[in-house]
C-alpha cells in the first residue's frame, strides 16, 4: 500500500536570505521568503498570498527584511510581527502633499513663462548623441564622398 503524504515540514531553524511582506498587484497582500532551494544550488522564493486590501488602505507598501542566510525563519517572522505591531504614522497630511504639488506646478509654470519672455536665458537642451561601439578590428574609413564613411576591417 502506498500513501502519498506531503513531505513538507516547517523548519523554524532554516536559514533565510530575505523576507518581504507587503502589497502586490490586485490589492492583495503577500509574504515572500527567499531561501536556499532543497538542491542547494540556487535561491528560491516562496510566496504566500493573503486577502485583498480595500483601495486606499495601508499607507505603507511593504516591509523588506534582509537576513543574508544568517538568520533563521523564526527570527525573521518575529521581526516581521514586531514591525506589524507598530502603527504606520504618515509624516505629512494629505493637504500638505497637495500644497507641495501645487507649489511645484506653480514654480514650473513660472519658469516656463520666464523662458518664453527671455528665450536667450533658456538652457540648451542636452544633445543626444548615439555612441556606436564597433566590433574589435573594425573602424570607419572616410570616402571621396563628403560625410560618407564605410566600415572597414583593420
Amino acid at each position: 500500500m502506498e500513501t502519498f503524504t506531503p513531505k513538507f515540514r516547517r523548519n523554524p531553524n532554516e536559514k533565510v536570505h530575505s523576507l518581504y511582506s507587503g502589497v502586490v498587484s490586485g490589492h492583495r497582500t503577500v509574504t515572500r521568503v527567499v531561501k536556499v532551494a532543497p538542491d542547494h544550488n540556487h535561491l528560491e522564493a516562496e510566496r504566500a498570498y493573503g486577502p485583498g486590501m480595500p483601495r486606499g488602505q495601508g499607507g505603507q507598501i511593504g516591509v523588506f527584511i534582509m537576513g543574508g542566510l544568517e538568520t533563521t525563519l523564526d527570527e525573521m517572522q518575529y521581526l516581521l510581527e514586531e514591525h506589524k505591531q507598530k502603527p504606520f504614522v504618515p509624516r505629512r497630511t494629505n493637504s500638505e502633499v497637495a500644497n507641495m504639488c501645487r507649489m511645484l506646478i506653480e514654480r514650473r509654470n513660472d519658469l516656463i513663462r520666464h523662458y518664453r519672455k527671455n528665450p536667450s536665458e533658456a538652457p540648451n537642451p542636452p544633445r543626444r548623441t548615439v555612441r556606436l561601439h564597433l566590433p574589435v578590428g573594425y573602424r570607419y574609413v572616410g570616402t571621396s564622398e563628403p560625410g560618407l564613411q564605410v566600415l572597414a576591417k583593420v
